[in-house]
């Protein structure tokens, strides 16, 4: 059955379809029986209004574009909630547009929220992004955007991050106060900037103890930690660990349950979302990142952006926020 239109419900009842509009809109100027027999025929026939056209007329789609850099278990569930949490309050629906992080597909995904005349757009961006060139089209369009969790340097747009230097800081701190001497700390992609930031801040803290014996490696997936340290733990001897995330956590706890390790004195700490070390081993130590409110905070700025005049927006200057 195709869909029933104003236009079918004004032939139906012999009526004008401004009529059947303001009927529907329950207007003072429309007759009680008129609008109980428009209100019959547009249950009777599944009538669903039209709300990109009801928005295109408001010139607002009432739409936000999301787009990430991968669909992913870890962490990434948590920011979507927290996003939903704040665009559902505020009447907003949004879609999610996964990049597999590919810096071609991001630009792609630009150009398909431009052409679904979204009204915003959040996006973490893929680690193959080394510039916003591609995002300067929303500056002249004047469509405000928000960059969280994964940016590059840039001075155009608002970005929601993780103090990666704090957090990598007192996850070192937990080691060396539980009296680490040995410790095997694990990084992610070498090339990113994150990963560059927490290993800086951590070697830095751990430095100012010379006692200390640090090895370092770094690493892509949790397939690839796993392999990484079923290694090392045949010729070297570890009493602390470092996961740098969630995922590099999930390579590092099967390597130490394959060692027979995980229940032992060996302390383990990591930079998590929250949930997973609890899960996995209770005695792990994590300092949290907490997805939920990266999530709703990144959206709340967006609104905020929304609720400005469209000249507020362009002249708006970037700023960064640190969680």
């Amino acid at each position: 059955m195709k869909r029933t239109t104003i236009k079918d419900l004004a032939e139906m009842l012999n009526i004008s379809t401004s009529t059947v509009s303001r009927a529907l809109k329950d207007h003072p100027d429309i007759s009680s029986s008129v609008k109980i027999k428009v209100r019959e025929a547009a249950e009777t026939f599944n009538y669903v209004p039209n709300d990109f056209a009801i928005n295109f007329r408001k010139k607002s789609s009432k739409v936000i574009g999301l787009i990430v850099p991968e669909i992913s278990m870890f962490f990434l569930p948590s920011i979507i909630n927290g996003i939903s949490s704040v665009l559902n309050s505020e009447g907003y629906r949004f879609f999610i547009l996964s990049s597999d992080d590919s810096y071609e597909n991001e630009k792609e995904h630009i150009e398909t929220c431009i052409n679904s005349r979204v009204d915003g757009i959040l996006i973490s961006m893929t680690n193959e992004t080394r510039d916003i060139q591609h995002l300067k089209k929303l500056k002249e369009m004047e469509i405000p955007a928000v960059i969280f969790d994964k940016t590059v340097l840039q001075d155009a747009f608002e970005s929601v991050i993780f103090d990666n230097q704090k957090n990598a800081e007192r996850s070192a701190e937990k080691l060396i106060n539980h009296g680490c001497q040995k410790i095997l700390a694990i990084f992610g992609d070498e090339n990113l900037e994150i990963t560059q930031s927490r290993l800086k801040s951590f070697k830095n803290k751990i430095e100012q103890y010379p006692e200390i014996q640090l090895h370092t490696i770094f690493c892509k997936s949790a397939d690839v930690v796993k392999e990484n340290v079923n290694s090392l733990l045949d010729n070297y001897s570890f009493d602390g660990f470092f996961a740098m995330s969630d995922e590099t956590l999930m390579g590092l706890h099967s390597s130490l349950i394959k060692k027979n390790l995980n229940n032992s004195d060996k302390k383990v700490v990591v930079i998590s979302e929250g949930k997973l070390p609890k899960y996995l081993d209770e005695n792990y130590e994590y300092q949290i990142n907490n997805g939920y409110e990266m999530g709703s905070f990144a959206a709340s700025r967006l609104m905020e952006s929304l609720k400005k005049t469209s000249s507020d927006v362009v002249k708006q200057a970037a700023q960064s926020y640190y969680l």
